[in-house]
């Protein structure tokens, strides 16, 4: 088995040793832990942080918690899986469809009664209905995070502002208008790439920013493989490989193929676009509502006066924007959790006040970050001390960069208006039915559907073979059971 890169960060509430199943305080009390693994690069001020600076802010707070910290690259995301499996006890970031797999599998705890005794503040801050999207027989499996503005979330277009006004454009209406600033774009510096979307193998990302243009349903993907129309009052899903949305879509990410505006290295390296992207290279990708000031410091640290703005490209008309409710992320109580409790007590630290917001998203005041008197970020020393801010985001608490413009900000805040919740908030996919097709139509995507959606290959060449491919791993009977499962779960609660 791979063995994953591990950073073990151990924090000591107070000077005594740390040992396997917990220590003891000064003051002889056992010390709860609890394990967070977090993924991405670990910085020098983050062990610092975790190190000196949390353990004396849980101890003021009467918290007799000990956090260690453990840092994953994102590429060892599979190590979730593994580590559960095997029993350990720490929580990460999940989300609805895996929470159900973990579910399934007995990896979770059942988290309702600690949120209930130990959670005031994430209840208070957290909205039912995100609450409502972690639950399972009414159960809740996961602990929503955060609370900020992010219907149809990767449904916009994204796009470098200050380049689309360089080669002479303000704004992108149609999906023309992109690809002739996409053309345009890449002209201006060999070292550009047109899309340069999160690193997603499926292609769902460039299908989600052209749903309005390929479809008149207000598309919101189920599964890999399954999506719904949103703006109906009904339970019907829709099998998205099979779908003349698919098809159509296929044709543009094929002419975007050959036009370059999808980079060759799409499939042999998925991550690359993205941090082309945020290196400052890259014209245009997925958008969502926060990307316009979240990934800006980024793209602004190679091109200071770079700019970012969202638009959502086709008709739009009859289909309001779809939320998930507006949570972050989630986090996991492990089954075998020593310390369950401890878990909620440290996620609900943070929502205390601005103070401890700002404390587990910023790290300290004077030494992390800086404000100024309309309480903006002057300074930010680090990106990340705990958190990182796009997990912990309380859209009332945030603090901007101080070159966030004011009307950025409002159309921010007010992205939600008008949003609809997704009619399947509550709903949870019994995969045990259809596991062993699910594995296949899996491998199935990416082998064959992979180089359709990404136009390394001509959908009405490839389609075939690859629809008896999707046939052969069982597509029928996933798409029946889900349906069957919906079906009953919408009549019951709708």
């Amino acid at each position: 088995m791979k063995k994953a890169f591990l950073v073990l960060l151990v924090l000591a509430v107070s000077g005594s040793a740390v040992f396997a199943g917990g220590r003891k305080s000064s003051g002889g009390e056992p010390v709860k832990t609890a394990t967070f693994l977090f993924f991405g690069d670990k910085t020098d001020r983050m062990s610092e942080f975790v190190a000196n600076d949390m353990p004396e802010y849980l101890k003021k707070k009467g918290l007799n918690i000990s956090v260690d910290l453990q840092v994953l690259p994102w590429s060892e995301g599979n190590a979730r899986d593994v580590r559960l499996a095997s029993g350990e006890d720490f929580t990460s970031f999940i989300e609805v469809e895996t929470m159900s797999q973990y579910y399934a599998k007995g990896y979770l705890a059942d988290a309702t009664d600690y949120i209930a005794q130990y959670g005031k503040n994430l209840t208070r801050e957290v909205d039912q209905s995100s609450f409502d999207s972690f639950k399972i027989n009414g159960r809740s499996y996961a602990i929503p995070y955060g609370n900020k503005p992010n219907a149809s979330e990767f449904f916009a277009v994204c796009v470098r502002q200050d380049l689309l006004e360089k080669v002479g454009m303000k704004e992108i209406k149609t999906l023309e208008d992109l690809e002739r600033f996409a053309v345009a774009g890449l002209k201006l510096d060999p070292a550009y790439i047109g899309y340069g979307g999160q690193g997603s193998l499926t292609g769902f990302g460039a299908f989600r920013m052209m749903s309005r243009i390929v479809s008149d349903k207000n598309i919101r993907f189920l599964t890999n493989f399954l999506f719904t129309d949103e703006s109906a009052k009904d339970a019907r899903v829709f099998s998205y490989f099979e779908s003349e949305e698919f098809k159509k879509y296929a044709a543009i990410a094929r002419r975007w193929n050959q036009l370059g505006i999808i980079s060759p290295q799409q499939m042999s390296d998925p991550l690359m676009a993205w941090s082309k992207m945020l290196a400052g290279q890259g014209l245009f990708y997925d958008g969502v509502a926060g990307r316009v000031w979240e990934n800006l410091p980024s793209v602004r640290a190679a091109v200071p006066t770079a700019k970012l703005k969202n638009y959502f490209i086709g008709d739009a008309k009859g289909r309001p924007l779809v939320s998930r409710g507006t949570y972050s992320t989630a986090f996991f109580i492990p089954a075998n959790a020593k310390y369950p409790e401890a878990y909620v007590q440290v996620l609900d630290a943070c929502y205390e006040s601005q103070e401890s917001f700002d404390f587990f998203t910023y790290g300290m005041q004077g030494k992390d970050f800086q404000l100024n008197s309309a309480g903006k970020l002057t300074s930010r020393t680090n990106t990340q001390v705990f958190y990182n801010d796009w997990a912990s985001n309380i859209a009332k608490w945030l603090r901007y960069e101080s070159f966030v413009d004011d009307d950025v900000i409002q159309d921010y805040i007010n992205w939600d208006k008008g949003a609809i919740l997704q009619k399947d908030i509550g709903f949870v996919f019994d995969l045990e039915p259809v596991k062993v097709e699910d594995a296949q139509l899996n491998n199935v995507l990416l082998e064959y559907m992979t180089p359709i959606a990404w136009g390394f290959v001509d959908y009405d060449t490839a389609w075939p073979e690859a629809q008896r491919r999707l046939k052969d791993a069982g597509i029928d009977r996933y798409v029946a059971e889900f349906q069957r499962q919906f079906s009953a779960w919408y009549a019951a609660n709708k």
